[in-house]
């Protein structure tokens, strides 16, 4: 599992943990990457204490920040975005898509207009590490395919969110209002 942030307690990080702590007590043999700095010295410490408390030193992986994020999700099997309250759109979870990477995510503004629950990823409640970790459950223990949720997140990224297939849409606006002009 593998989560893309700058980290801050807005992202819903310590969820993340709380969640993999589960699936790990459930025997769902899981390890976290978590790629991206922190906001300041003092929450990094936060959350490594909080993986320490957990015992899971030895299954979380931090990073740092990188400028290949496409190198770091290539890394990835599954994609977690644990967002306690929305942001607009997250580019990261349309990154994820695009590189065929599975996405459980919470339901916070954005994400559900990128990913359809069981289709293209998985949605989970905000704030909730055993819901969450039922959401990260259903793909690894197959529950949900794999395989179809990232073609269907590849296809989904690229026919709605892609920037030719938003190019388009802008310019099926233009084209729109210039007809009603006529």
């Amino acid at each position: 599992i593998g989560t893309v942030a700058l980290f801050r307690p807005r992202k819903g990080t310590e969820v993340l943990i709380a969640a993999l702590a589960e699936l790990r007590a459930q025997r769902i043999d899981a390890r976290l990457l978590c790629v991206g700095g922190f906001e300041t010295p003092e929450y990094e410490q936060q959350l490594k204490q909080r993986v320490a408390e957990h015992q899971l030193e030895d299954y979380v992986e931090w990073t740092g920040f990188t400028s290949d994020v496409n190198g770091q999700l290539r890394k990835m099997d599954l994609f977690a975005l644990p967002s306690l309250f929305g942001e607009g759109l997250p580019m990261v979870v349309l990154e994820a898509m695009a590189a065929g990477v599975p996405v459980v995510a919470t339901d916070v503004e954005g994400v559900p207009e990128a990913i359809r629950d069981g289709t293209d990823g998985v949605i989970a409640r905000p704030e909730d590490p055993h819901d969450l970790a039922r959401a990260i459950a259903r793909v690894v223990e197959g529950e949900l395919d794999w395989e179809q949720l990232r073609l269907s997140a590849m296809v989904r990224q690229h026919d709605e969110f892609s920037d030719q297939s938003m190019a388009a849409a802008v310019a099926k606006v233009y084209d729109e209002i210039l007809d009603a002009d006529k």
